[in-house]
């Protein structure tokens, strides 16, 4: 796996993310969530892709706010 590759369309996807939630189109966690849930199924076939998937969730969910503690 091209690591600087892999990031590079992790920041992409957070971007696209980010697009998304402006336009009120579905929130950014929700986003990171639905890439998740999309990395447990191709991992089912392929786990390199589920591998992928999963850091493009993670960098996703990177440029969510800390959640605050109660």
């Amino acid at each position: 796996m091209d690591r600087a590759l892999v990031s590079a369309h992790g920041k992409m996807v957070a971007l696209v993310a980010s697009v998304l939630h402006a336009k009120g189109v579905t929130t950014t966690d929700e986003f990171a969530r639905l890439i998740q849930v999309f990395a447990d199924t191709v991992g089912e076939t392929d786990p390199e892709e589920a591998a992928i998937l999963e850091l493009w969730s993670q960098t996703v969910a990177a440029m969510l706010p800390p959640k605050a503690k109660h």
